[in-house]
């Protein structure tokens, strides 16, 4: 198995959704560098989901000509013979069908779409207003990429009117029409900032710099050349080093330099050794982590000023702080590990959240400091709204309490946190608290809307256009547009019970989340229930709730999934894997099979899950965090934090523990997912198995609060 696979879906749906329930500072398809925007390619358009052809839908809108000629006509776009696919949609007549194409030909940065071709149709979303249609922000961006260079300075300002750049070369055209139309201030500092966030080819950097250098100053290179360096753009930034000032260039350098590990030349680092600047230390401690070198490399991270990186870099900041303070904890110093967290900085935010979880574990697990760690565990509680981090807040002050003596605030913790069952924290609390608990799971009873007020809405044809052609990340666009403005429950169950109708199960478990984020819980769409094939591996059959469980955090039922790693379907099998298991289960190897056939990659995936299990001896966690990340990986951390199976080792640490932020939520869900699919197969309330399931193959170690 990959462990990339979890990356197969990365932004999640965006409208009032998930807006109440967490940030979401972009639509789908931009990214973020510095303060433009800048697009990211449409997924339908290069083949990430489903490969290179579109899925089989059950939803039948188009007639049966209609489907073929848009069906040969969306194909060649995915090829990127854009004159085939056009010339195809002109013999159709759905005029959805029609436009839609035209949407992605003005998406594709490799379509050859002129600009009047995108403008006229950003011109066209514009006109619907209300049901305008999604990534009107990435059409912009690729528009402002093709204003045509002789444009007269008039027309740019006039096109722009109303709307802010989306983009740098955006803000640099933008720019110069302003300077050329008598708005010279407005117009240098746009040039400006394009100039500091862009990222452009070698000959189109070179003219911007000739043609605007009567307004770009030493403060703007010095900031283009820090962003260049971040972005780890080291050629352009070697150009750019000759127009700063000498300590400028010298930090540069270093930093170039740095970017392949500690020099054998030392030279260059000598001249900066006094130096603060916060993105040199930072690159400076990490070449030393990677040459072994962790003590320096900590005490050099501890001299970083945390502010500025706080603010302009917090990813890249909390990423490297993490690394090295699990380290210092696996190398016997949670002290250190301890210190490096404290000095990381964060007030607010997902890397606070981690901030204050892994300060308040490091005190209470390793310091033996556990009124510190409440505190930690209270400002988490604090600062997080979704149910799994409040779960784990809640649990961890629990665990503090207890540690601390009072039995009693402990428990009402855990009771507190077990208010959130379908959690993996708040499954745990539901176990300290109770004796003999019982999963029951929460349903918001809610009448679906008829299917007609949903078929009079906004963006219905071309919704019902993309799911008859197949187009699963267009139509992911176009729901996520839709739920924008029809949120409500009511409408949001009958689009969920369409989408499963039409065979587009991933795209209802991402609308039924968000409305349990916001309290409207719906665990039939968010953990909904498939046929499993008779299993004909080796040994007996894994459990059913933890097959669901797996294929839930694997692909959220998308048949069609394909990971940047190659992990393929239900069970994101990959080739090589599915090889070893197709012997084993004593079936021929069908490479093409583990996307269009189901029962076949789930016979596979269900045989490699038993061997992972058989290996460890019947342990999920272990069984889980090697079909993730590899059983190299999972024997790695036995060896650095003890085997889980062994009653001196705390299971939950040892999930906490796993040094992949991906695997530790992998194991968490997958496990949480099996006690919710249990509940679910069974149709009833059923006992809780988290704590027997956490400590197999043995018997748990603990017993409920309550009963003691």
């Amino acid at each position: 198995m990959s462990f990339s696979r979890a990356s197969l879906f990365s932004l999640p749906l965006c409208g009032a959704l998930v807006a109440a329930s967490f940030a979401q500072t972009l639509p789908g398809g931009l990214t973020r560098n510095g303060d433009v925007v800048m697009m990211q390619p449409i997924p339908d358009a290069i083949g990430a989901t489903g490969g290179a052809s579109a899925r089989q839908s059950r939803l039948k809108f188009l007639t049966p000509p209609e489907h073929d000629i848009f069906s040969r006509a969306f194909a060649a776009a995915v090829r990127g013979d854009w004159v085939a696919a056009r010339s195809l949609a002109a013999q159709g007549q759905n005029g959805a069908a029609k436009r839609l194409l035209e949407w992605r030909y003005a998406l594709d940065r490799n379509s050859g779409a002129t600009f009047a071709e995108i403008d006229a149709v950003i011109r066209d979303t514009e006109a619907k207003g209300a049901s305008a249609w999604p990534l009107r922000g990435t059409l912009q961006a690729r528009a402002e990429a093709m204003l045509p260079p002789d444009m007269a300075p008039g027309a740019i300002v006039a096109w722009f009117a109303g709307k802010s750049p989306n983009s740098s070369i955006g803000k640099i055209r933008l720019g110069e029409a302003l300077v050329a139309t008598g708005d010279r201030t407005r117009g240098a500092a746009l040039i400006r900032s394009g100039w500091i966030e862009g990222s452009f080819d070698t000959q189109i950097e070179l003219d911007i710099a000739q043609k605007n250098a009567a307004h770009l100053t030493a403060e703007s290179d010095r900031a283009r050349l820090n962003n260049l360096i971040w972005a780890g753009q080291t050629s352009a930034a070697s150009r750019l080093v000759a127009r700063v000032d000498e300590k400028t260039a010298d930090i540069a350098n270093a930093r170039i330099a740095l970017a392949g590990g500690i020099p054998k030349n030392t030279a260059v680092l000598d001249k900066v050794a006094d130096s603060s600047d916060p993105g040199l230390l930072l690159d400076w401690s990490r070449a030393l982590r990677l040459a072994g070198r962790d003590r320096e490399a900590n005490a050099m991270l501890l001299r970083i000023p945390a502010a500025p990186l706080v603010r302009e870099r917090a990813a890249r900041w909390w990423n490297e702080t993490a690394i090295q303070a699990r380290a210092a904890l696996t190398d016997g110093n949670p002290r250190m590990a301890l210190d490096l967290v404290r000095h990381a900085g964060f007030t607010s935010g997902t890397q606070f959240a981690e901030q204050e979880f892994l300060a308040g574990f490091i005190g209470l697990r390793f310091l033996k400091e556990p009124g510190p760690a409440l505190e930690h565990f209270r400002k988490l509680e604090a600062g997080v709204a979704r149910p799994i981090s409040k779960s784990r807040a809640l649990y961890w002050q629990g665990r503090a309490l207890e540690a601390q003596g009072d039995t009693a605030a402990a428990l009402a913790r855990y009771r507190a946190a077990a208010a959130y069952p379908d959690t993996f924290y708040g499954q745990v609390a539901l176990a300290r608290a109770d004796a003999a608990p019982m999963l029951r799971l929460t349903d918001t009873i809610v009448e679906a809307a008829p299917p007609s007020e949903v078929e009079a809405s906004p963006l219905i044809n071309e919704i019902k256009v993309l799911a008859d052609l197949g187009q699963a990340a267009s139509l992911r666009s176009f729901v996520e547009r839709h739920v924008e403005t029809h949120s409500s429950p009511r409408h949001v169950k009958r689009l969920m019970m369409m989408l499963n109708d039409w065979g587009y199960p991933e795209i209802s478990v991402r609308l039924a989340k968000s409305l349990s984020y916001v309290g409207t819980p719906m665990p039939q769409f968010t953990h909904p229930v498939i046929a499993l094939p008779a299993y004909v591996g080796p040994g007996s059959a894994p459990d059913p709730a933890l097959i669901h469980g797996l294929i839930r955090q694997e692909t959220e039922f998308d048949a069609y999934a394909i990971s940047s790693a190659g992990a393929r379907g239900l069970m994101q099998m990959m080739p090589a894997s599915a090889k070893v298991a197709a012997k084993q289960a004593n079936l021929p190897y069908r490479l093409d099979a583990l996307l269009s056939d189901t029962t076949y990659n789930m016979q596979l995936g269900m045989t490699e899950y038993r061997v992972h299990l058989d290996r460890y001896g019947g342990s999920l966690i272990l069984a889980a965090a090697s079909y993730n990340a590899g059983p190299g990986n999972a024997r790695k951390w036995v060896a650095a934090n003890g085997d889980p199976r062994t009653p001196g080792v705390d299971p939950i640490d040892w999930i906490e523990l796993i040094p992949f932020g991906e695997t530790r939520n992998y194991v968490q869900r997958v496990l949480e997912n099996a006690q919710v699919y249990r509940a679910r197969l069974a149709g009833k309330d059923v006992p809780l198995r988290i704590l027997p399931d956490l400590y197999a193959p043995g018997a748990p170690s603990v017993t409920a609060l309550a009963a003691k």
